[in-house]
């Protein structure tokens, strides 16, 4: 009962970490550029919003199978994420992107203009104005958006089990795991599993609702 739970705590921390990493530029470009084309990139960017997460799992299956032209060059470092639990961590990646994407446009969009400005006029350069303007005076929602990202990877499933498949042992996270211990009849499993799940999912939104409600307070308070 232990391995898919760490499973699905390892893919969620790298798929999360990965993710922000990713996104934080585009979300910057976002919110303070602009560009031809930002309408085409959004909606690619979100899409994953709006599609089946089989679908999703399809399309990474192609790109990453041993006919795609990522598997291919993925096979001439004899590696491959099919079946793998690497492939559960691109698979949450992709599903999380838009959550990720929009959070950080609002976190970011959410500092105030004039503090920015400011910075400016003091030459500060665009890279110092967003990891010591921006990103300080944002981060409540930085954080919550984080955990968002994280408690929606934890409980991915489709896209994961098409990709990563379910290998007890190797692959086997708490969502797969509930799946086939109820295709198995193994009722007590399934819900000892659903259970975690839900303990992860109610202190994460505890904890958010906490950070977004201390912001308020002090948006309120100036």
């Amino acid at each position: 009962m232990l391995t898919p739970i760490i499973h699905s705590i390892i893919v969620s921390i790298l798929a999360t970490i990965i993710a922000f990493l990713v996104m934080l530029p585009l979300s910057y470009m976002g919110v303070f550029k602009s560009y031809r084309g930002k309408w085409l990139i959004e909606s690619l960017l979100l899409m994953p919003l709006v599609l089946p997460p089989t679908v999703v799992g399809l399309y990474l299956l192609m790109a990453f199978g041993r006919y795609g032209w990522l598997g291919k060059f993925l096979a001439l470092f004899n590696f491959s994420i099919i079946f793998n639990l690497s492939g559960a961590v691109i698979a949450s990646v992709v599903v999380i992107l838009p959550i990720i994407y929009q959070g950080l446009k609002g976190a970011l969009a959410s500092v105030p203009k004039s503090i920015i400005e400011v910075a400016a006029t003091l030459s500060a350069n665009p890279r110092e104005i967003l990891f010591r303007v921006i990103l300080p005076n944002c981060w409540p929602s930085l954080i919550a958006t984080l955990l968002l990202a994280f408690c929606r990877a934890l409980g991915e499933f489709g896209a994961s089990l098409m990709v990563a498949g379910y290998i007890q042992g190797k692959t086997d996270t708490i969502a797969n795991s509930i799946y086939f211990a109820v295709q198995q009849g193994d009722t007590h499993r399934a819900l000892m599993l659903s259970l975690i799940n839900v303990a992860f999912g109610f202190i994460i939104l505890a904890i958010i609702y906490l950070l977004t409600r201390g912001r308020i307070e002090m948006d309120n308070h100036y």
